[in-house]
């Protein structure tokens, strides 16, 4: 950034601020979902759960979708090679849930169980557990799941007449005995444990979305972000990714909650006129995956101000996120660590908008950009 560019970014910063409407994703809801994800993860979750099982689905067709393909069940004690728990083919278009390492490379190893590479849920070894989600619009009445069973469970029946065996894949130095499937959201999920043995129930019920009175299938309400019956292993970690004040004494930061409910993120104002929040929560990605581009706008009460944050959670080659604002002038975004996945946060004050985010690397050559960037929630794009 130029002298020039810094001195009117300050001089914006330091403008009155105009206020913005509601967002439709309260912060109320983010607080209700961060509730179910304050869990950090602890060494010895990754050191001593190694042997723990957990149980793998083969894949199975959602009714309308054409047949699916699945992994060949491994022999007792063995792993199916390369995390793979499940594949085949939805209303024409291939799907695979896979268990895999979803830090940046060189941190230390965060597992999860990624749809396509890219939507990921932070899970670790736990029987008597499953989460299931949906695509939305890029996939409309197809949902995907999994459901992790103890290691002596060799199949599950999915909604009374398929059955899917279980196998076991390994992720981070931990062994997951899990089943993953397609399915249809038209109607309500019915799991059904083959030979059920200790607490483990007979008939699984997943939280899903029901299905509609006309039996058309429902749209989630935000695609890409898992729904889980459990979390009582599940990774959870916080920072502060940004954070600043403004002249009349207005101080805001950003900060992140990564977990199973997602990539969960809040803006927070305080004031001379009281404390504001505006919070999302958004799909997580792989390191080589789509990035989320997720915009919080945010009202300060009775002073007719207002701004709006954005975060985006960067890919590993990423050295510089420059944002261009209305004005002409520029952001370089601050970079931020969590839980081994790189984040990067500002702010931009109404009057002005953010036209166009751009990708930089360590060359400061431009990976991408973008002008396709939200108001509020979030986009996905890949750089």
């Amino acid at each position: 950034m130029t002298a020039t560019e810094d001195r009117e970014l300050r001089r914006a910063l330091h403008g009155t601020l105009q206020s913005v409407p509601p967002s439709p994703a309260p912060v109320e809801a983010i607080i209700r979902r961060g509730k179910r994800i304050r869990l950090r993860r602890t060494g010895a979750a990754v050191g001593t759960l190694a042997l723990a099982g957990i149980a793998a689905v083969a894949a199975l067709a959602p009714h309308g979708a054409a047949g699916a393909a699945s992994p060949a069940l491994a022999a007792p004690g063995s792993v199916v090679p390369g995390g793979v728990i499940a594949h085949g083919t939805a209303d024409g278009q291939p799907w695979r849930l896979t268990a895999q390492n979803i830090a940046d490379p060189g941190y230390a190893c965060v597992p999860a169980i990624t749809l396509n590479g890219t939507d990921a849920d932070p899970v670790f070894p736990n029987a008597d557990s499953g989460a299931v989600v949906a695509l939305g619009s890029s996939l409309p009445g197809v949902g995907f799941g999994f459901v992790q069973v103890a290691a002596d469970v060799n199949a599950i029946t999915v909604d009374g007449d398929v059955s899917v065996p279980a196998v076991t894949v390994a992720a981070c130095g931990m062994r997951y005995h899990v089943a993953g499937f397609a399915y249809s959201l038209a109607k309500t999920l019915r799991v059904t444990v083959v030979n059920p043995s200790g607490t483990w129930p007979r008939v699984f019920t997943l939280p899903l979305v029901s299905a509609q009175p006309s039996g058309k299938a429902t749209t989630p309400e935000n695609p890409g972000l898992w729904i889980n019956t459990s979390t009582a292993l599940a990774t959870g970690d916080s920072g502060a990714l940004a954070w600043g004040t403004l002249p009349d004494g207005q101080g805001w930061f950003i900060k992140l909650q990564f977990g199973i409910g997602g990539d969960c993120y809040e803006l927070d104002g305080s004031s001379s006129h009281g404390n504001t929040q505006m919070g999302y929560c958004g799909p997580i990605s792989t390191p080589d995956g789509p990035e989320t581009i997720m915009a919080l706008p945010l009202g300060f009460p009775d002073s007719g101000t207002g701004a709006t944050g954005y975060a985006v959670q960067v890919s590993p080659a990423t050295a510089v996120l420059k944002a261009t604002l209305s004005n002409g002038s520029s952001v370089m975004a601050t970079f931020c660590l969590v839980d081994g996945r790189k984040y990067a946060a500002f702010l931009v004050p109404n009057p002005l908008r953010l036209t166009k985010l751009t990708w930089l690397d360590a060359r400061g050559r431009a990976i991408a950009s973008t002008t396709a960037v939200p108001r509020y929630g979030y986009v996905q794009f890949q750089p």
